[in-house]
């Protein structure tokens, strides 16, 4: 069975054990199967819940199958192109849709909150979801099996109850960081966080490359 298999049967599951989520879900993991298996590192971002007020049923990977739109999935494609090229200079990537279609091929995306809310995330309603649902989080992450996790939470609180009992350290750069099992983490900006591309760009390549990450 593929990876791809395995989520769609655990996002059965899941909306079975939350009957509200009927009809409201929004599917998320590996944007392309083939694709993501072959990068090194495998890289999933993780982001609270989904900006979709209207609340309708809703798959990432179906979306950015055929088209690369909005500030946020832009800076998540940016980012993206870091890992997957040693971050070049953000110059090199393209503004062709088709070429920002194959940089996210290479990677998984998954919100903690599986059906739609606002632009700003309720930090409480996120914790309340995460330690209900933990098993299905814990088991979709396990799934997509990734060597780092970039994740626009920005709450210690909300890493503890994901992963229990994982410490998280300074990065040397104001940013959080750490290990669970046989990935690491790192605790970044929001892909909607309204600070210049280039900065944020550079900042992740910092981190990533330091020797505190590095370590863990």
């Amino acid at each position: 069975m593929t990876k791809t298999e395995q989520l769609n049967l655990l996002f059965q599951r899941w909306q079975q054990e939350c009957p509200e989520y009927q009809g409201k879900f929004h599917k998320d993991g590996i944007v392309n199967e083939e694709t993501y298996l072959g990068q090194n590192p495998k890289v999933l971002f993780i982001a609270k819940e989904p900006n979709n007020p209207d609340q309708g049923e809703f798959d990432f990977r179906e979306w950015w199958a055929e088209e690369v739109k909005y500030g946020f999935a832009h800076r998540v494609c940016e980012w993206a192109f870091g890992f997957s090229g040693g971050f070049p200079p953000l110059e090199n990537l393209s503004n062709s849709n088709e070429e920002r279609i194959q940089v996210m091929r290479r990677i998984a995306f998954m919100n903690l909150k599986k059906t739609g809310g606002s632009s700003y995330a309720d930090s409480d309603l996120i914790m309340g979801v995460v330690e209900r649902e933990r098993q299905f989080l814990q088991a979709e992450i396990s799934v997509i099996n990734p060597d780092v996790i970039i994740g626009g939470i920005g709450n210690p609180d909300i890493w503890n109850l994901l992963f229990p009992g994982m410490k998280l350290v300074r990065s040397g750069f104001d940013i959080w960081v750490g290990r669970h099992n046989s990935f690491r983490i790192i605790d970044f900006y929001h892909p909607s966080y309204q600070v210049p591309r280039a900065m944020s760009y550079c900042l992740l390549a910092s981190v990533y490359s330091s020797e505190v990450f590095k370590k863990l």
